[in-house]
């Protein structure tokens, strides 16, 4: 009689450890995400939600872990949320979930991750001047 060994799974905590995230993926991810801080104007006081800053990328993994990059990097802030009784028709992650920002030290950085387009650049106004 043979005693059948155990299956081994990998949970999904060391699953997301173990995910690698491409340089390609990681620049488009960090200019959607950057892109949609500055647009909201969530420079300190003004933050973003999590679940609204990866809201619209196709995998909230790697865009949770560019998150965490940029969070590294001081291009971003990030700061708990404290619970308020003004704020019960938010879901519950809303209300207890960290809200994320962009840092204004590193404003010429977050400018370079951007990069203006030519609809948005200063350039052909200063040129008719």
């Amino acid at each position: 009689m043979c005693i059948p060994k155990k299956k081994r799974y990998i949970s999904r905590h060391k699953l997301v450890l173990l995910m690698k995230v491409h340089k390609s993926d990681y620049i488009k991810y960090s200019r959607f995400i950057v892109r949609k801080l500055h647009r909201s104007t969530c420079y300190g006081t003004g933050s973003m939600y999590e679940e609204n800053v990866v809201a619209g990328l196709p995998d909230n993994r790697i865009a949770k872990k560019v998150l965490e990059a940029l969070v590294k990097q001081n291009i971003c802030g990030k700061k708990k949320k404290e619970p308020n009784a003004s704020e019960l028709v938010r879901t519950r992650s809303q209300v207890t979930g960290w809200k994320y920002y962009l840092n204004m030290d590193r404003y010429d950085k977050i400018k370079e991750i951007i990069k203006e387009k030519g609809s948005t650049s200063i350039i052909p106004i200063l040129l008719m001047l």
